[in-house]
């Protein structure tokens, strides 16, 4: 199984400087530092990101086109909006994530797809740090498990906040892959 997930971590990660066994150390490493299931970690990354450290995403109600060396843009069909995802090199995505924040934009980041809610523009010297990531997605999760005390509200309110929804797709597109990937 861990020949697999290195295998297909490979595969995702064309656009990152940070190959899959780095991010594979550093979702067990986080794991075990901050006593929480690694195959949560995965999954939660796997959805987000797609493993991939070097991307900003966040929703608009138009499209957006950003010109520039090395910048990868889609414009993605998503309920009525777009969602816009952003790949480039983490000197020029923090400048993007400024730009797009000021503008009022709540954008998600890096590997785990921290929210802007949940850290400052100083910290974005940071927040496409694989381990910082890491960190703070976990620190979202005992957030959310505080709050809500059960596995089914804790992964929702990771994606959607304290909002949760009637529908928990977030959940049952997180357990669907975590079904997948582990039994």
């Amino acid at each position: 199984m861990k020949i697999i997930i290195l295998m297909f971590l490979t595969f995702s990660l064309s656009f990152c400087n940070i190959n899959s066994k780095e991010i594979a150390n550093a979702l067990k490493y986080n794991a075990l530092k901050y006593n929480i299931d690694k195959k949560i970690l995965y999954t939660i990354a796997k959805i987000e990101s797609n493993f991939n450290t070097n991307v900003i995403a966040f929703v608009s109600d138009k499209k957006v086109n950003i010109i520039g060396k090395n910048i990868k843009i889609k414009n993605l069909n998503y309920k009525n909006k777009y969602l816009i995802q952003i790949n480039s090199d983490i000197n020029t995505l923090k400048k993007i994530a400024i730009f797009f924040i000021q503008k009022g934009y709540k954008i998600d980041v890096g590997l785990m797809q921290i929210n802007s809610q949940n850290f400052t523009l100083q910290e974005l010297d940071y927040i496409f740090n694989l381990d910082y990531n890491i960190s703070k997605a976990v620190d979202i999760l005992y957030q959310c498990k505080n709050k809500f005390k059960n596995v089914k509200n804790t992964i929702e309110c990771y994606n959607k906040g304290n909002k949760l929804g009637k529908n928990y797709d977030y959940y049952k597109r997180f357990l669907s892959h975590y079904l997948k990937d582990f039994g």
